[in-house]
């Protein structure tokens, strides 16, 4: 008998496990994603010319949102540095998109915001710092579906620029762990994030 409810056991353990396993994860239900463009929405991008040198992001949220701020970084002396942003945004809507447009974040970017209710955009310049002339770059995007956590940062954008040879780039996820890049040494590493509020702006 012993054996008997030993073997039930272990099938029901196993059953558990491999059940577990095999659920797939559910998909967050606020998130923020690159833009799947309609062909007639990338032609008109290319028209525009806005095809390589902006980034579009889709976002859910829930009617709980009160604002929005996109703010632009800049990586001194190993801590993120804020250089754009910070205020926010006023944002009622359940959905909306993101686009940003920039070359070099060094120079400023520019950010718009299309929803149902609302929309506008915002552009930040700066003059390029003279170190930060001539030397290469290279950029890391968001790539994937992201859950949005009211308050907390989601880095979209990474840019690194350097007269080094060799190029590193790490995933925007690396936000998060900014002594890396300060490892590398390089001359200017710039960051975009996105954070969402139930607060709204002051």
């Amino acid at each position: 008998m012993k054996r008997i409810f030993a073997f039930i056991l272990s099938a029901v353990l196993t059953g558990c496990l491999c059940s577990c396993s095999n659920t797939p994860q559910a998909s967050p239900s606020m998130y923020i994603e690159p833009a799947q463009l309609s062909e007639e929405e990338n032609q008109i991008a290319e028209l525009l010319g806005a095809d390589k040198s902006q980034r579009i992001f889709d976002f859910v949220v829930d009617d709980t949102v009160q604002s929005y701020q996109v703010n632009t970084y800049q990586l001194i002396d190993g801590r993120w540095e804020l250089q754009n942003g910070g205020g926010g945004s006023a944002f009622t809507d359940t959905s909306g998109r993101i686009a940003l447009g920039f070359d070099k974040l060094a120079e400023g970017i520019r950010v718009a915001a299309q929803s149902e209710h609302s929309g506008g955009s915002t552009t930040y310049k700066r003059e390029l710092e003279p170190e930060l002339i001539d030397i290469g770059y290279a950029t890391a995007y968001l790539s994937n579906k992201t859950e949005i956590i009211y308050e907390e940062e989601i880095p979209l954008v990474i840019q690194v620029m350097t007269s080094k040879g060799q190029i590193i780039s790490y995933d925007v996820e690396y936000f998060k762990n900014p002594e890396e890049y300060e490892k590398l040494d390089y001359e200017g590493v710039f960051a975009v994030t996105v954070r969402f509020s139930q607060n709204p702006v002051s």
